[in-house]
């Protein structure tokens, strides 16, 4: 495992250290329950989790008097930082560079399956602020950036 710097930006260490406590908690799911099983139990877990952090973004938004189900407010009670990612300066809904992708590469093309399999959870957190999304390209998968296509859904 590559060395996490004390001088590395915080936001950066910390999706580090989250991506690869996963990747190693995935890889172990895995390997106990198989392929199919495994994954299926990461993708549940995953949605679990996610429906964990969109009860607490609603939560906020409700205190702060905000329609619960609206791309903006999903922008304003967003829980992951922004530091640390990059975006094209042209484009914010194209990540240039992910810490947590990133920190999966280390583990080669089994540690961004295991990543694109969390990757999954912006699309919990999405649709429960009444976006559609689409990533026609993920970090994750390889490509070269992360490409989020995203359409509000009519209330």
């Amino acid at each position: 495992m590559s060395r996490i710097k004390s001088t590395d930006d915080p936001a950066v260490r910390f999706a580090h250290l989250m991506a690869k406590m996963y990747y190693f908690l995935a890889k172990e799911m895995i390997e106990q329950l198989g392929k199919e099983k495994g994954e299926k139990a990461i993708l549940r877990a995953i949605g679990k989790f996610g429906a964990a952090r969109v009860q607490a973004m609603k939560d906020e938004a409700r205190e702060l008097g905000l329609d619960t189900d609206t791309l903006d407010t999903y922008r304003i009670v967003r829980d992951m930082p922004g530091t640390g990612w990059k975006t094209n300066p042209n484009n914010s809904l194209e990540i240039t560079f992910c810490p947590m992708a990133d920190a999966w590469e280390e583990f080669g093309e089994e540690g961004r399956e295991i990543g694109y399999l969390y990757c999954q959870i912006d699309h919990v957190l999405y649709d429960a602020f009444g976006v559609d999304m689409e990533r026609p390209l993920c970090l994750a998968k390889g490509d070269d950036r992360c490409l989020f296509l995203l359409k509000e859904r009519k209330q």
